[in-house]
């Protein structure tokens, strides 16, 4: 279907920030073809442009400031209209409502939080924030990287704090199970990372 609403579907993210979807989008493909690109906006928002080729789609990722720590991903067909939009935890795990849509416009929305939402990867944001971790005053010295397995119905977390591992939490999506929680002092376990696209390491 044709999408004519503007922002009727957006992705929350705690605490207190919301990320529409502009179905409508457009983006300056012709300036960005088979080149690669940085830069900051007045906001402090990171944004990374990548082009593999004159008529490859183009890819858009924006970081906001510390403390979030959510990357919006946009990914545009070369005649600059939009094909995906959504959010990712760091690295590659997609959470809330995704827009994808093909070249004519026909588009349609997939919300990857059917049947991980009893516990959320919400909940799981502000239990990290409780511990510290997450929108903390020095939460530049912190890294994460979140994973999600459908099968178990579990979520995990790993945190670095200046580039080394320290912990993993692991939560049961359906809100049943107690939280875990690992020190890392020795090794680094097995990381099942769940996503779709590969990113250049910060």
């Amino acid at each position: 279907a044709q999408y004519d609403n503007y922002n009727a579907d957006y992705t929350d993210i705690y605490p207190g920030r919301r990320i529409f979807i502009d179905y409508n989008e457009r983006f300056s493909t012709a300036k960005y073809k088979g080149r690669n690109t940085s830069y900051t906006t007045p906001d402090g928002t990171q944004v990374e442009v990548k082009s593999y080729g004159r008529t490859s789609t183009v890819e858009v990722f924006e970081r906001p400031p510390l403390p979030s720590i959510h990357i919006i991903y946009k990914e545009f067909f070369a005649n600059g209209k939009l094909k995906q939009m959504g959010v990712f935890l760091p690295m590659q795990l997609k959470i809330g409502k995704w827009f994808e849509s093909d070249e004519q416009g026909n588009g349609f929305i997939v919300d990857y939080e059917a049947g991980r939402n009893i516990y959320g990867y919400n909940k799981m944001l502000e239990y990290l924030q409780q511990k510290g971790y997450y929108y903390a005053s020095d939460s530049q010295q912190y890294k994460f990287t979140f994973w999600h397995t459908p099968e178990s119905h579990r979520w995990g977390v790993r945190v670095d704090r200046y580039g080394q591992p320290i912990k993993t939490f692991t939560f049961d999506s359906t809100g049943q199970g107690d939280i875990e929680e690992m020190d890392m002092d020795t090794s680094v376990p097995s990381v099942p990372v769940y996503g779709t696209f590969v990113q250049d390491p910060e």
